[in-house]
């Protein structure tokens, strides 16, 4: 039971990774063609927005794989040693 549990926990948070690398750019884009119609400034605000929000998908992207690995770490440090 423990390693089907650490596989679908891993799963979890790994198949997240697509989702989470598109909702970045995309609410930035979002984000950047708003500000671009209030400001006029087209295409800065949307270009900055959307860098902005690869960065951040770059980031929650690390910190999900950090996650499944100690997880794997975790795992490995309560099985029992032959």
């Amino acid at each position: 039971m423990g390693k089907t549990r650490l596989w679908l926990q891993q799963a979890g948070l790994l198949t997240s990774i697509p989702f989470v690398l598109l909702v970045g750019p995309i609410g930035g884009y979002y984000i950047g063609s708003l500000l671009d119609k209030k400001w006029s400034h087209d295409p800065w605000g949307m270009a900055i927005c959307v860098i902005i929000g690869l960065a951040a998908s770059g980031r929650v992207t690390v910190d999900l794989i950090r996650e499944a690995s100690a997880l794997q770490r975790q795992a490995e440090e309560k099985e029992p040693k032959h």
